[in-house]
């Protein structure tokens, strides 16, 4: 086999772990790759800060391009097919920690307005990998979900299949919740840039919660920094933003929860990816694969991953926040975004790409334990199921 030389962003993890076989790999900041550092390698892996096109690319002689992520849309995958440059990524290696990130959220917004989850109604929009999940978890938390994505429900008739998607219009209707979980698209029969602006909020059901995860662009800041203003929109949360890595900072200030970006950043998902990526590029060079992946993920202590059950006595929903919690505190991520808002523009671009650089190492839910003689009988589904929290 031939020595490949492999250029791989810094963020992705256990590169050299599993690549090193084939050959030299060199790690560098995905916004800093450049056309003179991919001039020089066979194999390029990126995450989806950095565009993949022409204009990266050139005249490079690459033999396989990866992204480590979900998402496909910095990638321009007619041109690397005209190219003949095989390509692979990781469709639901981090849908387990999005789907996480929601669960906490919507804990974290009941607990602060004192409210409960038991019986909302939660629109999910686009319900692949991520939102499928949410789909099977959200119930055990007692919401009442409908699912909305026309493609999924296009390709159901096609085939003459029953579904139980819901138009757009149902969605913004009657629920409590909406959550976006869809890939950005310009254009199309369904198109996605801009798809919550001021027609989408002003049908939204009043004092609904919204939800986004998925692209920062699928949502106009502007249309929902007016409707927040209006009292329209109940609560906000934002993981993804427009003009990333600099989000507007009134809007920033506007919304319940704010994040850079790292719904996606559990450390299992990440090296899920690198795991897929890693079988994709043994298929092309004819392989057998030899790397454990996700099996070498260790807890730093035999008890780093054990959850201790809140006290019984608390209400329903504070109980399971509490819980949720000690498996990933969503206010420090909030709390770390939030001290970038008064810096300029630069300063707070700079701050939000650290903050994903030097994300800690966070674990899925599904990862931790919890005994089960501790779990009041009322909970045991909820921890089970909607966080996915092991029951020991």
């Amino acid at each position: 086999m031939a020595d490949l030389k492999i250029l791989a962003d810094a963020n992705i993890p256990c590169v050299e772990d599993a690549l090193g076989r084939f050959g030299t790999v060199r790690r560098k900041r995905g916004r800093d790759i450049g056309p003179l550092d991919v001039a020089a390698v066979d194999v390029l892996l990126v995450r989806s800060v950095t565009p993949v096109g022409p204009d990266l690319l050139g005249d490079t002689d690459l033999r396989f391009v990866g992204s480590a992520t979900i998402g496909t849309d910095h990638v321009d995958r007619a041109y690397l097919r005209r190219r003949g440059i095989p390509f692979a990524h990781a469709p639901g290696s981090n849908a387990d920690s999005v789907a996480d990130y929601v669960v906490v959220a919507l804990l974290t917004l009941a607990c602060r307005r004192g409210v409960s989850l038991q019986d909302c109604t939660v629109g999910i929009i686009g319900c692949g990998n991520i939102g499928g999940r949410l789909a099977r978890r959200l119930p055990a938390l007692g919401m009442t979900v409908l699912k909305n994505d026309p493609p999924l429900a296009r390709a159901a008739e096609e085939e003459g299949t029953s579904h139980d998607f819901v138009p757009l219009d149902t969605v913004l209707d009657e629920a409590d919740v909406v959550t976006l979980h869809v890939p950005l698209k310009e254009a199309g029969p369904d198109p996605t840039h801009h798809l919550v602006g001021a027609k989408f909020l002003n049908r939204l059901n009043d004092g609904a919660w919204l939800l986004n995860t998925s692209r920062g662009s699928v949502v106009d800041g502007d249309a929902l920094l007016e409707a927040r203003s209006q009292g329209r929109v109940g609560a906000a949360v934002l993981d993804v933003w427009e003009n990333e890595p600099s989000p507007d900072p009134a809007l920033l200030e506007a919304v319940d929860v704010a994040t850079p970006h790292i719904a996606g950043y559990a450390y299992d998902g990440k090296v899920r990816g690198t795991a897929m990526l890693y079988e994709a590029l043994c298929e092309h060079l004819g392989v057998g694969p030899r790397w454990a992946g996700t099996a070498t993920i260790r807890p730093e202590s035999k008890n780093a991953l054990q959850c201790t059950p809140p006290d019984p006595r608390l209400p329903t929903t504070e109980w399971r926040y509490h819980l949720a919690l000690q498996g990933y505190d969503l206010r420090a991520d909030d709390a770390a975004l939030r001290d970038l808002v008064d810096r300029p523009s630069e300063a707070r671009a700079d701050g939000f790409k650290r903050l994903r650089a030097q994300y800690r190492q966070r674990r899925e839910l599904q990862q931790q334990e919890v005994p089960r003689s501790a779990v009041p009988s009322e909970h045991e589904q909820a921890v089970a199921e909607g966080l996915t929290i092991q029951l020991q």
